[in-house]
């Protein structure tokens, strides 16, 4: 729901909210993120025994075989959607549909590599909703992409120190386990305070700058959980800055569409 919220948010700052273009961008990053989600959770299977037993397919409740099927029909039919807006529009949900099948196949054990695969696909959001627009609008999302991978890479380290027995044991090579988790740590809190100079510097204009400040008391919480070791607390605190972070890029949608 936050990345097809994130795509529509692209959108209105690309310049409106045609209905048409509104509701198949929402579908298509929705369906696609859920495709995604699924694909991982097939190919995590053997790690989310140790890390997640509650989750579906660990479980019992789903089988791998209807949860790989089912992802692949969520790919297509998220593809054909965004191929209803435009060709740029299609040619972005294709390409990160081979990315995240590749992330969860491929990518996610490799160190650095697999997290900005999962950074650029958040952030890529924000520009899949501009790319209703065309070119420009893709352009008109660049601070939102970049606020956006700047805390998923902070979130998405915080994620692998706190997996950290479970990949071990699944023989993962994540970045805590080759480089330790200090300087895990240390490079998730740079994320983040990157994160909250851009926000402060993005030229939104006040109402946003007003809301965005909150956004940035999460992130510097999280800096602080990271560097005293709680790196669940850490992530989710990531989280709602960035929610909150959505809604300061909202107002400023909003006001610039009242303004146009």
């Amino acid at each position: 729901m936050m990345a097809a919220a994130a795509a529509i948010i692209g959108l209105a700052i690309a310049g409106g909210l045609p209905p048409r273009a509104t509701a198949l961008i929402f579908l298509t990053v929705f369906l696609i993120t859920g495709a995604g989600n699924a694909i991982n959770d097939y190919y995590d299977r053997e790690i989310d025994a140790i890390n997640r037993p509650g989750r579906p397919i660990p479980s019992g409740r789903v089988s791998a075989k209807k949860a790989f099927y089912y992802s692949l029909a969520l790919f297509v039919v998220g593809c054909l959607c965004a191929g209803l807006v435009n060709q740029i529009c299609l040619a972005v949900a294709a390409f990160n549909s081979v990315l995240l099948f590749l992330y969860a196949r491929n990518l996610k054990a490799t160190p650095l590599a697999g997290n900005i695969s999962v950074a650029f696909l958040t952030g890529s959001a924000f520009l899949f909703g501009g790319a209703a627009a065309g070119s420009a609008g893709l352009l008109a999302n660049k601070v939102p992409f970049l606020l956006s991978f700047l805390v998923s890479m902070s979130r998405e380290i915080a994620k692998d120190i706190e997996d950290m027995a479970g990949d071990r044991a699944g023989g993962a090579r994540t970045l805590p386990i080759l480089a330790g988790e200090r300087t895990s740590a240390a490079l998730a809190a740079a994320f983040a305070l990157a994160a909250v100079g851009l926000g402060i510097y993005a030229p939104f204009g006040k109402v946003y700058l007003a809301i965005v400040v909150v956004a940035d008391l999460f992130f510097l919480l999280s800096v602080l959980k990271i560097s005293r070791g709680d790196a669940t607390g850490s992530q989710k605190a990531l989280k709602k800055g960035m929610a909150v972070a959505l809604v300061a890029f909202l107002a400023a949608a909003l006001l610039q569409m009242n303004h146009f």
